[in-house]
C-alpha cells in the first residue's frame, strides 16, 4: 500500500469527510482523465467522475487496508466507464473533443500556424474516431494500454479478462486503426 493511502485512511479513521476529501483530492484527475477518454466529451466526463467518487465514497467504509486503493478506484472506474458505454450504445465517437470545430479553423486561418500543424490536429482527430468507433471491449483496451499506459496484466485484471484476451483485443484494434487510417490515405503501407 501507497504511503499516501495509510495517510488518508488513517485520516479517513479520524474524520470521514477530510478522509473523503483527500481521495477525491488525490484521484480525480485520474479518473476524469479514464472518464474522458471513454466519454469523449468533458460533460459526460464529469458525470461518470461523479458517479465514480459516489460509489468510492459509498465503498469507503469496506475498503480493506492491506491493499492499494489505485487498483480499486481504476477497477470502479472502468466499470463506470463501461456502463456509460452501454447505456450510450449507438453513437458513441470521441469526435466531439474539439467540440465545435472552431480550433481547427483558427489553426487555418492562423498565419502562425504551419501546414504540418493542420495535418497533425486532422490525424489526431481520424485517430480518435478510430478508436471511438471500434467496439467496447477493444476501446477499453486500447484506451488502458495506450493512454493509462497499464500492462497487459492489470488490464486483464480491471477487464476480468484472461492476458491472452487482451492482447487478442489490442492486437485487433491496433489492426482496425491501421485499417482505418490506411483506407483514409493517412498511413502509407
Amino acid at each position: 500500500m501507497d504511503v499516501s493511502d495509510i495517510a488518508i485512511l488513517k485520516e479517513y479513521k479520524k474524520n470521514r469527510r477530510r478522509g473523503l476529501e483527500l481521495v477525491y483530492d488525490r484521484y480525480k484527475k485520474y479518473v476524469y482523465t479514464i472518464a474522458f477518454h471513454y466519454a469523449g466529451n468533458k460533460e459526460d466526463a464529469l458525470d461518470i467522475t461523479q458517479e465514480v467518487f459516489i460509489s468510492v465514497f459509498k465503498s469507503m467504509e469496506g475498503f480493506k487496508e492491506q491493499f492499494s486503493m489505485l487498483p480499486w478506484i481504476k477497477k470502479i472506474t472502468v466499470n463506470k466507464c463501461l456502463n456509460f458505454l452501454r447505456s450510450k450504445k449507438p453513437n458513441l465517437s470521441l469526435n466531439e473533443i474539439n467540440e465545435n470545430g472552431d480550433e481547427l479553423q483558427s489553426i487555418i486561418s492562423s498565419n502562425e500556424k504551419t501546414d504540418d500543424e493542420v495535418l497533425c490536429k486532422e490525424t489526431r482527430q481520424i485517430l480518435e474516431q478510430s478508436i471511438g468507433s471500434l467496439p467496447e471491449r477493444e476501446r477499453m483496451v486500447v484506451l488502458l494500454r495506450h493512454i493509462k499506459q497499464m500492462k497487459y496484466s492489470e488490464i486483464a485484471i480491471v477487464m476480468k479478462l484472461p492476458p491472452g484476451t487482451v492482447k487478442t483485443l489490442i492486437h485487433r484494434a491496433r489492426k482496425t486503426i491501421k485499417e482505418n487510417m490506411i483506407s483514409l490515405g493517412i498511413w502509407e503501407v
